[in-house]
């Protein structure tokens, strides 16, 4: 197994090792004193690590609105159209994630916060790789929304 390197040595040849990382698929864990230890990993092996975190957005229509909200990030968004409430959802997820990494010890250790981890993660590399859109909402896009006033009846046989 590969022994970490230093932090010295990591800022003498960053380039040569972020090669290693991300072009080569090496991750390289960087240690600095005793306590401290980073992991450089290129962004298809941090994706591929996050294969099976998925976005499961809830979609409720009312009178003139139409709200979205997404359960693993604790955030929703709402229009007038469902087109505007994915957009507003969309924005929310990207403020969400901006505030995220700004207070991420804090948020780590915050109850309500902490399992929020690897879906922002996932979302924050689906949008650098500009598929933050198809990767929250997979499916084709304008399927049928059910309204929240409207209670179906099961299916009788």
């Amino acid at each position: 197994m590969p022994e970490p390197v230093s932090i010295s040595s990591f800022r003498q040849r960053t380039g040569p090792y972020f090669t290693e990382a991300v072009h080569k698929h090496s991750p390289l864990a960087i240690r600095r004193g005793s306590e401290d230890l980073g992991l450089l990993l290129g962004g298809d092996e941090a994706w591929a690590l996050l294969a099976d975190r998925s976005f499961t957005p809830e979609v409720m229509r009312s009178d003139g609105s139409v709200s979205i909200w997404l359960p693993e990030l604790a955030v929703y968004g709402q229009g007038a159209t469902y087109a505007q409430a994915k957009a507003d959802l969309l924005d929310d997820v990207r403020v969400y994630i901006d505030e995220y990494l700004a207070n991420a010890a804090e948020y780590q250790r915050a109850p309500n916060r902490a399992a929020h981890l690897p879906h922002v993660i996932k979302a924050y590399l689906a949008d650098l790789r500009g598929e933050l859109e198809r990767v929250i909402f997979p499916g084709p896009p304008g399927l049928p929304v059910a309204r929240t006033d409207e209670v179906s009846a099961p299916a009788r046989r």
